[in-house]
Order: C-alpha cells, then sequence, then structure tokens
C-alpha cells in the first residue's frame, strides 16, 4: 500500500484535521449570527432601562418640584375670588363689580386672577423678580429668577440643583387632544404690573441648533424672518401672528426624555396692565 505523507503527516489524519477545522470555522461562524441577534436585543433591552429611568427621574423631579411650588404658591401667592377683588380704587370704573363685589364680565378682569406677596417671596430670594401663571391650569404656577447669567438653569429658587424639567406639563400641548385649545393664555406677573401672552405656537428643538433662544431688542426685518422661520417653522400647531412693531414674544422651555431635545411653547404678548 502506498501511503503519502505531507510534512511527516499521513494523508488520512491531514485529512481529518482539515475537516475538523472547517467544522470549527462553521460553528463559529454559526455562533457569530447568533450572538449577532442577541447582543443587538441586550443592547435594545438597556436602552429601553435607561430611558425608563431617566423618564421616572424626571418625573419625581418634577413632583418634587411641584410641591415646592406649591408650598410657595399657598406662602406667598393667593386667587383674588379668596378675599375683595383686587381693583385699585383709581380704576373702578374700568371694572364691572356686581352686587357682591365679584367683578363680572370685564375684559381686563385676567389681572385680577393673583396676589402676589413680592416682599415676601423676596425675603426667600432677593433674584425673585416674578410669578408665571397659566390660566385655567394651576400646576404651572412658578416664580421667576434672574441673575444676569445662566445661574437658575439648573437650580430653584433655594438654589438648589435641578434639572430641567420645570414646566414638565407644557408636553400636554402635543400630547393631549384640545389642550392648545384650553389653554392658550398664561401671566408674567411682576411688582410693576402684570402681562398676558396669547402662545401662538410650540415644538421641539435640538439643544445643538437651539437658535430659538435667540433674544432680540427690536424689531425688524431679520426679527420677522426669526419668528416665521426659526419659531413658526415646525410648529405642532398653525396660529397666525402679525409681527408689529412693538411686539413681544416669549419662548417657554422644558426638558425632553431625549437628551438632545427640548420641547418649547412661544407666546406674543396680548395685554398688560401696571399697577397703580
Amino acid at each position: 500500500m502506498a501511503i503519502c505523507y505531507i510534512g511527516g503527516m499521513k494523508k488520512d489524519r491531514y485529512e481529518s484535521l482539515k475537516n475538523g477545522i472547517k467544522w470549527l470555522r462553521q460553528a463559529i461562524s454559526q455562533r457569530k449570527k447568533e450572538v449577532v441577534p442577541l447582543t443587538i436585543c441586550a443592547v435594545l433591552v438597556m436602552v429601553t432601562v435607561i430611558n425608563i429611568v431617566k423618564i421616572i427621574q424626571i418625573r419625581n423631579a418634577e413632583a418634587r418640584q411641584a410641591q415646592e411650588a406649591l408650598a410657595l404658591q399657598e406662602e406667598f401667592v393667593s386667587e383674588s375670588g379668596d378675599d375683595e377683588p383686587l381693583v385699585d380704587e383709581t380704576d373702578t370704573e374700568s371694572a364691572d363689580i356686581d352686587a357682591e363685589g365679584d367683578l363680572a364680565d370685564d375684559p381686563n378682569a385676567w389681572y385680577y386672577d393673583i396676589d402676589v406677596d413680592f416682599a415676601g417671596l423676596k425675603e426667600q430670594n432677593e433674584d425673585i423678580v416674578g410669578w408665571i401663571y397659566f390660566e385655567d391650569e394651576e400646576s404651572i404656577s412658578y416664580p421667576l429668577l434672574y441673575s444676569g447669567d445662566d445661574y437658575y438653569l439648573r437650580r430653584n429658587y433655594l438654589k438648589e440643583m435641578r434639572n430641567l424639567s420645570m414646566f414638565g406639563k407644557l408636553k400636554f400641548y402635543k400630547t393631549e387632544e384640545d389642550y392648545f385649545e384650553n389653554h392658550r393664555y398664561f401671566q408674567l406677573v411682576t411688582e410693576t404690573g402684570a402681562y398676558r401672552y396669547k402662545i401662538f405656537a410650540y415644538k421641539d428643538v435640538g439643544t445643538l441648533t437651539g437658535g430659538i433662544y435667540t433674544t432680540w431688542k427690536y424689531v425688524d426685518d431679520d426679527f420677522k424672518d426669526f419668528v416665521e422661520n426659526t419659531i413658526c417653522q415646525g410648529s405642532y400647531v398653525d396660529a397666525d401672528i402679525d409681527v408689529e412693531d412693538g411686539i413681544h414674544i416669549v419662548t417657554l422651555s422644558t426638558c425632553s426624555y431625549d437628551s438632545n431635545v427640548r420641547f418649547t411653547v412661544s407666546a406674543v404678548r396680548v395685554d398688560e396692565h401696571e399697577w397703580k
């Protein structure tokens, strides 16, 4: 019998080894095919868990901030309906007051909704400059703070760290049917007066392309273009707005479950009242 040797190994043993290596490669290849989908599933599960944790953290933060705001409201903010109407003696002619002393059918009654004790608030924090109050939405009622920079971007009125979850209920504008139509107005109340705003746009914006946060000091063609193409474009609602001289626009912002996205609500000033 003739036997062929290859490299000192019998041919039949070589073939066995070669077949074994081939089988091993096929097994590894098959295992890789199984590992890839398993790895993808594991990654998706991890991402889901992380997102759930973030949602829970945001909601917990919203709940804490709501409790803090409620405590502040109970101490320093009162609704006019609880006591005598908050009408200046010099302004009684413009208000229609019924026999019981309540405001009736007065188009200017909005600025009598609440009374803010700014003296008491400033004892808590001298940086408190106003109060934001959403009509028909009691849960959005907070002090306004200003330090000249972005110090309060992640802090509350007690100067404690907070995330960007304030105004969390603003997301109802895009998730709850008819919420927009029933919650069009909010007020900014200061020591010198009250200012009423009407919401005309709301949208998601990227944190890296957030040109919507640009501030303007006067109305010109660039500002009109900014309102049309930066604020209104991409809005979930199409509401008409006339950009005229003297217009005032405020944009509110809250965090999203995506750290790279913010939800914004923009409104135009429609009325104002100075305290006398």
